[in-house]
């Protein structure tokens, strides 16, 4: 199993084990004093439709999930510019590593593995961007106030999602606004398409990309994805597969904790899925695997109570 990932990994999982070798029990001490919080595992899921549906969030004067129509991923095109405007890049000691999508203005969503064993006041959200190797202006960014996570585990790739709680609101703007979340939890996609985006490497062990990139995916049904090379029991009812059966579009390395979306009838975007891991890139008989975001939607909900939600 191989997370899409780029390569500041190392660095964070070193730095903390310093640290923690350094310090020892003071370590504990400094994650307590800055807010480090483990949530409920994400495996608690609540599958009635009328809490599912619930929502006692605050909300905005906005709408979530709009992309701009006017103005790489393994085998993909360049977006728009600013076409996915929920679309954030993570930086570590200001290298790029991976993506994630802001679901309200406090809160990003992306990969459990993209920040498990990191310093995460160290990670860095850019916000509005395209083209971050030559910007034209500064870009909006945000520091990470805490961390939530499940019970993730490196073994499976279970409950590989993160909440990302920012030092600062964002400002709802042309170039930023969040991603709906998904409205049903019964919907297995299945026979759809989706899409995936990014600025992962452009091919396995490639060099990322400057400009955001989006592909579609076809969208694998998990009984056909245990079908697969894949060995049998790592597909689970909280992931979702998309790619196609020959290979040659997929996300890639860089594009963890990015989207999977899927475009509703009123032509917004919901995120259905959480670039998660694959072996290799664009494989034929390996398709992409994402985190299954409708499983955990009352958990997400329940987290980022403090932030400001778009109107589905």
């Amino acid at each position: 199993m191989t997370p899409r990932r780029q390569g500041p990994f190392l660095a964070g999982v070193l730095l903390v084990l310093a640290c923690s070798t350094q310090q020892g029990r003071g370590m504990r001490n400094i994650f307590s004093g800055l807010g480090f919080l483990r949530a409920p595992t994400p495996t608690q899921i609540v599958t009635a439709a009328e809490t599912f549906n619930k929502n006692d969030d605050q909300d905005c004067d906005c709408s979530c999930g709009s992309p701009n129509v006017d103005t790489k991923i393994v085998g993909g095109d360049p977006s728009g510019v600013h076409e996915y405007p929920w679309m954030v890049r993570l930086s570590y000691f200001n290298q790029f590593y991976c993506g994630g999508s802001l679901i309200n203005d406090r809160y990003v969503l992306t990969a459990a593995h993209c920040v498990k064993g990191f310093f995460w006041p160290l990670v860095k959200i850019t916000f509005g961007e395209h083209d971050y190797c030559n910007a034209t202006r500064k870009p909006e960014t945000r520091f990470v106030l805490r961390t939530i996570l499940g019970e993730f585990s490196y073994l499976n790739f279970q409950n590989d999602l993160a909440l990302l709680r920012l030092n600062d609101r964002v400002p709802m703007t042309a170039t930023i606004r969040p991603i709906c979340l998904p409205t049903d939890p019964n919907d297995s996609y299945e026979n759809g398409v989706a899409k995936a985006a990014g600025w992962g490497t452009l091919y396995e062990n490639g060099q990322a990309s400057c400009h955001l990139r989006h592909v579609d995916v076809p969208i694998v049904s998990n009984e056909d994805c245990t079908k697969t090379n894949y060995t049998g029991g790592l597909i689970t009812e909280n992931m979702i597969c998309a790619g196609h059966e020959k290979g040659g579009k997929d996300s890639c390395q860089g594009d963890s904790g990015g989207p999977l979306m899927r475009q509703m009838a009123n032509n917004r975007f919901e995120i259905i899925g959480i670039v998660s891991w694959g072996h290799g890139c664009a494989r034929p008989g390996y398709p992409g695997v994402y985190t299954r975001v409708a499983k955990y939607v009352p958990w997400i909900k329940e987290n980022t109570k403090e932030g400001c939600y778009c109107s589905q």
